[in-house]
């Protein structure tokens, strides 16, 4: 549950009905009937509303501390070059499979729709301005793993498949340092 862009804190549960309490604006929000859902049911869930199946792999970095970067083939032209000329895009945590929580990759379609992108983009990670992507435009089986900026809607293949798009992510710390100065020499 989101109240104030902020994550509510597990209910408290009575007879059913849960009741959420925003630390930020301390409004009060009942659920009745209230129950949790296995990420299983969610993805089931994500995949019948949307049309399209995930990666099988993707649920595993949900949840995960680490913070990737992935190596991108730099763009030569394009309203591109000032989001991803650096050749690199940082990945601080993959969207989550819970549609009651923040950053979900249940608001793909709101935040595409917000921020001009095009459908069937199944939003990772960004920033409003740029972002990674599963991209189902042309298939909704095996989604293509972009970078897209939002000015102009320009976007760079990462990798054809996810399997191909994980094998390529390598740990923040590996290229750059605390400074935020580039290390990687890969």
């Amino acid at each position: 549950m989101k109240c104030c862009k902020k994550e509510l804190l597990e209910p408290d549960i009575i007879d059913g009905t849960a009741y959420f309490v925003c630390p930020e604006c301390g409004e009060v929000r009942e659920v009745e009937n209230y129950r949790t859902y296995t990420a299983e049911e969610r993805i089931e869930a994500f995949e019948k509303e949307y049309g399209i199946k995930l990666p099988n792999d993707y649920v595993k970095y949900t949840n995960c501390d680490k913070s990737w970067v992935v190596k991108l083939t730099p763009p030569d032209t394009g309203s591109t070059k000032p989001y991803f000329g650096e050749g690199f895009y940082s990945i601080g945590d993959f969207s989550g499979v819970d549609p009651d929580k923040y950053r979900s990759i249940f608001d793909s379609a709101y935040l595409s729709d917000t921020w001009d992108l095009p459908e069937k983009l199944v939003l990772i990670d960004g920033d409003g301005h740029d972002w990674i992507a599963l991209d189902y435009r042309d298939s909704d089986i095996t989604p293509k793993v972009i970078v897209i900026e939002s000015e102009g809607g320009e976007s760079v293949v990462v990798a054809n498949s996810f399997e191909e798009f994980v094998s390529m992510l390598l740990p923040y710390e590996s290229v750059y340092d605390p400074d935020g100065n580039i290390i990687y020499n890969g």
